[in-house]
């Protein structure tokens, strides 16, 4: 049994009908999407995250081939959702009897954001558009989303998951319905709102993260293009490391100059090395 749990969360980008100056705050044309957890929640409580959750057996049941071939796909269709590498994180290891996990995750992603804020990424059929068809005539749109990236939860969490992260960007920001079971709140904002924000809005490592490499594309249309391309590439695992120096600690990345080159992140327990660094002062 592993000492963490499977999840899938989804970066979702919206175009605002704000006007686009690129020397105001208003810079961006488009608005990211943040839930705020419980407060009595175990897990991250009284944090903002992306939408998304635990994995989930029925999102890996053979039977979605079942619906999409109903739709007109076939196993050539899912090609373009992996990417053109072998060199994969263990999130998203072939399973026997199972979707391949670049579909599962992404449905994960999907189902966990319609039932935290009623968004729902679909497709409707070609052929079928009858009103009296209802949610028959829909499917999850998995093409739309993009393998962003892949964080593990440091070890000196209790709890811990295993996350694939998607982005997915629409022309406009659709209703939501928060889930209050699950979340107390959300909000859309540009990316450098949530950067600078008050104290009251606490982002954990991999959304502070994430948002700073999307803020870099000031336009939708841009990121999409590069998110795009990314998704191509495949991603790797981001599993943060605490290391303690002579005036406070710090979490290190792979590839970050502090990092051992070593280390097996995966073998990890607790990582608490006491070192001296040039940059511990800053």
């Amino acid at each position: 049994m592993n000492a963490w749990r499977e999840s899938a969360s989804l970066i979702l980008a919206a175009r605002h009908t704000k006007r686009y100056i690129r020397s105001s705050s208003t810079k961006y044309n488009y608005n990211l999407l943040c839930m705020k957890r419980h407060q009595n929640s175990k897990f991250m409580p009284n944090a903002y995250v992306f939408p998304g959750g635990v994995t989930s057996p029925s999102d890996a049941d053979l039977k979605w081939h079942n619906l999409y071939s109903a739709f007109g796909f076939d196993t050539n269709s899912f090609t373009s959702l992996r990417p053109n590498t072998s060199n994969r994180p263990q999130i998203f290891k072939f399973k026997p009897n199972e979707l391949p996990k670049e579909i599962s995750l992404r449905i994960t992603a999907i189902r966990e954001t319609f039932e935290e804020c009623g968004i729902l990424l679909c497709k409707q059929s070609r052929e079928d558009k009858r009103e009296d068809f209802g949610w028959a005539q829909y499917m999850n749109n998995l093409w739309s989303l993009y393998e962003w990236s892949n964080w593990l939860t440091p070890t000196f969490f209790s709890e811990r998951y295993d996350t694939a992260f998607y982005l997915a960007c629409v022309s406009t920001v659709p209703q939501t319905i928060c889930e209050v079971k699950e979340m107390e709140d959300l909000k859309w904002d540009m990316p450098g709102n949530y950067l600078f924000s008050s104290p009251d809005v606490t982002l954990p490592l991999p959304q502070q993260y994430e948002i700073a490499r999307i803020a870099k594309f000031e336009s939708i249309h841009n990121l999409l293009d590069f998110a795009i391309d990314r998704s191509k590439i495949g991603v790797l695992l981001n599993l943060p490391v605490k290391i303690e120096l002579q005036d406070g600690k710090v979490l290190v990345l792979p590839g970050d100059s502090i990092t051992d080159g070593h280390l097996a992140p995966l073998q990890l327990k607790n990582v608490s090395i006491a070192v001296t660094h040039e940059n511990s002062k800053l």
